[in-house]
Formats: structure tokens, C-alpha cells, sequence
């Protein structure tokens, strides 16, 4: 693994070399987007897990593939192929389906050990990313690949509100996690390849990661700690793009 570090980092610098020697710098751009954004890690998942044996999710998102779209750009360092680059997008990353209601109320009515468990769901994942990061560009002719990192936040407008009803006894007991708007740090990187159909003009692909630690979660009416407690919900998304860039 380590002769691969070693080696990978050779290749990439020797690129680097060649490519500040033989081509002129890259010019500053901006870009509208559109794709896909797949959630990952726990942020996709849509079990409960299994409360006798200890394995209670509390940070399973039930988030779903959705869409993004947004606004890009990168501004260059004076003759190098060095840019700061940003990025704003919106993301809609779904809602809670029949099924997921269904394994909710299962999963409580077996924690809390009641006679009856019901969950309803309503509101969708939207948030906001707002991105910089440093960003260096190989030019091959009339393509660019651009290597990113980037570091911002994740503002929330909304997320799934779940409505849940144990009832024991005949005695409903009911309680939610509400829908959030709050905002959480962000981090990723991207890996993208620029056309250029004009001077000014061109087509871009990307590829897009980008997670947050968590945003906070508000929860109301729990008398216990029993069962699924989401109070910080994990979010990270993979990113296929199509844009068109604007050379300025």
C-alpha cells in the first residue's frame, strides 16, 4: 500500500510538471449543474435494528436517492493551475415510504414493550451545501480534469417529521422527532472533467462526496430514553452532475 501511495503521488507530480510546462494556465469559470445525490453510510440506511440484542440505530436516515442541482465556479491564482473554488446546491433527498412507517412502529412497539405500536411520517430531506475548497486543474488539450477538496456547511430546510403512538393498556402514548432546520459542518471532495466546446464555452461532469458529522435533531413528549433516539442525524451524499461552464 505503501509503494502505491509512494508511485501514485510520483505520477500525479510528474503530471503536475509536465502539464504547468506545456500548457498555458487554466481561466477562471462558473457553472450551472443538475444530477443525482445518492445518499451513503447511515444516512441511507432503513432498519431499527433489534432492541434485545443492543442494536438499535438511532442514526439511520431512511433517506432516498433524489436530485441536485446548484451553482459552481473556480477562480485561478495569477498563471497557475491553482484555483479556489466554491459551490452552492440544493439537495432532496426524499421522504419516509409506507415500509419505513411500518419498521418504525415495530421497532418501538417492541422497545417500549406495548401492545401496539403506529408511526406516521411527513416532510421530505432538503437542505442546502455551501462548499470552498482549494482546487488544481490537468489540462489535456481541450479537456480539464479538476481535483477538489472542500470544506462549509449543510443547512437543513427541512427533514422527515416522525409521529409515533405506543399504546398499552388501551393508553396511547405519543410522541415525535420533529422536522429540522438547523445547519451542521460539511466536508468532501470532487473529481470532475470540463470540455471545451469554445473559448468560453464548455461541458462538465462531475463526481461530488460530500458529508456532514450531523445536524441537530429535536425530539418531543419522550418520558424515556427507550428505543430509537435520533437527536444528531449523520448526512453524506454521492453526486453524479452534468453542467455547462461559463469561462470568464
Amino acid at each position: 500500500m505503501k509503494k502505491i501511495i509512494i508511485l501514485s503521488f510520483i505520477f500525479f507530480a510528474t503530471i503536475a510538471a509536465f502539464n504547468a510546462k506545456a500548457q498555458v494556465a487554466p481561466g477562471s469559470y462558473w457553472s450551472v449543474f443538475g444530477g443525482v445525490s445518492v445518499p451513503t453510510g447511515e444516512f441511507a440506511k432503513s432498519g431499527y435494528g433489534d432492541f434485545l440484542e443492543g442494536t438499535i440505530d438511532n442514526k439511520a436516515g431512511f433517506a432516498k436517492t433524489g436530485y441536485t442541482f446548484g451553482l459552481d465556479g473556480a477562480w485561478y491564482i495569477h498563471k497557475t493551475n491553482w484555483a479556489i473554488a466554491a459551490t452552492v446546491s440544493y439537495q432532496d433527498q426524499g421522504q419516509l415510504s409506507a415500509n419505513d412507517a411500518h419498521t418504525l412502529a415495530a421497532g418501538y412497539q417492541d422497545a417500549f414493550g406495548t401492545d401496539l405500536g403506529q408511526a406516521t411520517s411527513h416532510g421530505r430531506y432538503q437542505n442546502l451545501n455551501v462548499l470552498v475548497g482549494p482546487q488544481y486543474t490537468f489540462l489535456f488539450n481541450k479537456f480539464s480534469v479538476d481535483l477538489r477538496a472542500n470544506v462549509g456547511i449543510v443547512k437543513s430546510f427541512s427533514t422527515p417529521e416522525m409521529d409515533i403512538v405506543v399504546t398499552d393498556g388501551g393508553i396511547p402514548h405519543p410522541f415525535a422527532q420533529l422536522s429540522s432546520t438547523a445547519s451542521g459542518f460539511a466536508y468532501g471532495g470532487s473529481a470532475d472533467l470540463r470540455y471545451k466546446l469554445s473559448k468560453k464555452f464548455g461541458i462538465v461532469l462531475k463526481e461530488n462526496y460530500v458529508a456532514s458529522p450531523g445536524i441537530a435533531i429535536t425530539n418531543t413528549d419522550r418520558v424515556n430514553n427507550a428505543g430509537r433516539l435520533d437527536t444528531k442525524q449523520p448526512i453524506s451524499e454521492a453526486q453524479t452532475t452534468l453542467g455547462i461552464n461559463f469561462g470568464f
